[in-house]
């Protein structure tokens, strides 16, 4: 964490943020790295309560300065989006330089998924990232589609991105990997687990030829190969026919006449007796039959993800119309969570070392992920402004004690009901909160 706190006082990750080269160039109210950390604050209530708030708690020097939201809004259009995913980048980097990561049997264990978000519903955003449409005539609200990269063992985003509503999931599946090879980490083995949207053979060839492995959930009509499947671990060989390479052309992606894939076909029978496929790449002894569901149970961790996006870190909750005020939020967000992760796993670390050997009314606790956001934002900020190197750590330590004092245990096996997809935004622009 500590490289991307530097991160933010150096020319060059400046430069690279702003917009002009002219901007952030004089000494304004409100500054590039004041910006910053307003911006990771999560700005939820009134944006004058926000800023008022900020100045008071971590710049009193200024008391007689004014924070207005003209001059707030003024330097929010200098600050490209682009920031917060090089911090976010940076902290990917440093986490994964020093091999001291969880792992699944040697693999760092990812998934990729997407989420529908609800977004300021004005023609620009609707022109934008596009809309959804009602019964009601003429009625439409604006969406945005997120996709996600996510390490299920650690809880890092290593790549996120917002594109439009109609946006096709595998190409942005495919942005997130590029991104996930561009960090060069050739080193670490990769699996990554998909939900049933995601199977075809242009995914599963560009899977292959990128070397990476995978688990995908699967229809039973995906191929007829696979649907002519008698066992329950099996071996297919599906080749790309002169319709089907017709038909993938028509869908925008050609493959030639004669092309091969090689799949293995998983079925596993759930809880409620029915049939689950899955289709991957790994072989019997990288991954047994009776492994391949607890592994793919672990999916889930990337709908928590999600869960915990929306409802704790309100990422919908945007405090701009504009697209650029939207992707501010939404990328300062994802930092922010990735930040927050790290904090929870150190100090979930300590928790697990201090109740070795005790008897406990539970098997396993966690960190108060309330506590931890809710506290986040201002102890991140403490720690990005204080230049004392020796304070600043202590400001960490501090942080992680406080944590480890708010701990709640792990209740198994629970299960949540999906939520259903209204036309209504959970966060009205009109009615910003003030407490």
């Amino acid at each position: 964490m500590e490289c991307a706190i530097r991160m933010i006082y150096g020319e060059e990750f400046k430069n690279q943020s702003r917009k002009s080269e002219r901007d952030f160039t004089r000494n304004r109210k409100i500054g590039f790295v004041s910006l910053i950390c307003l911006l990771l604050r999560m700005i939820r209530k009134s944006t004058q309560l926000e800023l008022d708030e900020f100045r008071e708690a971590f710049l009193p020097e200024l008391a007689e300065t004014t924070y207005t939201k003209q001059s707030f809004s003024e330097a929010r259009q200098k600050l490209s989006p682009i920031a917060f995913t090089l911090l976010n980048d940076e902290i990917v980097r440093g986490f994964y330089a020093d091999n001291d990561f969880k792992t699944y049997k040697g693999f760092r264990l990812l998934a990729i998924d997407g989420s529908i978000l609800e977004i300021p519903n004005t023609k620009e955003t609707q022109q934008t990232y596009g809309y959804v449409s009602s019964w009601k005539e003429g009625f439409k609200v604006a969406r945005a589609r997120s996709s996600h990269l996510f390490d299920l063992e650690n809880k890092i985003a290593i790549s996120t991105c917002l594109s439009r509503y109609e946006e096709n999931e595998r190409n942005l599946a495919k942005n997130n990997i590029e991104k996930l090879l561009s960090f060069e980490q050739s080193h670490i083995p990769n699996l990554i687990l998909f939900d049933r949207g995601y199977p075809s053979a242009d995914l599963i060839l560009y899977l292959q030829e990128k070397g990476l492995k995978y688990v995908m959930r699967s229809q039973h009509f995906f191929y007829k190969e696979v649907g002519n499947t008698t066992t329950p671990d099996e071996v297919v060989r599906i080749e790309i026919t002169k319709e089907r390479s017709k038909a993938l052309k028509r869908q925008g992606t050609p493959i030639k006449k004669g092309t091969v894939l090689e799949v293995r076909v998983l079925k596993v029978e759930l809880p409620t007796g029915e049939i689950e496929v899955l289709l991957t790449n790994l072989g019997t002894d990288e991954l047994s039959h009776e492994e391949s569901k607890s592994l793919y149970f672990k999916r889930w961790g990337i709908e928590t993800r999600f869960n915990e996006l929306k409802h704790k870190f309100e990422i919908e909750n945007f405090s701009g119309e504009k697209p650029v005020l939207i992707e501010q939020d939404f990328y300062a967000t994802v930092f922010l969570s990735t930040i927050a992760s790290i904090f929870e796993q150190e100090a979930e670390m300590e928790v697990q070392e201090k109740n070795k050997g005790k008897t406990l009314k539970y098997e396993e606790y966690r960190i108060n992920k309330n506590i931890l956001v809710g506290k986040l934002k201002n102890r991140l900020i403490q720690m990005i402004l204080e230049e004392d190197a020796r304070k600043k750590d202590d400001l960490y330590e501090r942080f992680l004690k406080e944590l480890q004092r708010n701990i709640v245990p792990v209740i198994k096996n629970r299960a949540f009901k999906r939520e259903k997809q209204s036309m209504a935004n959970r966060y009205a622009k009109s009615k910003r909160r003030s407490l």
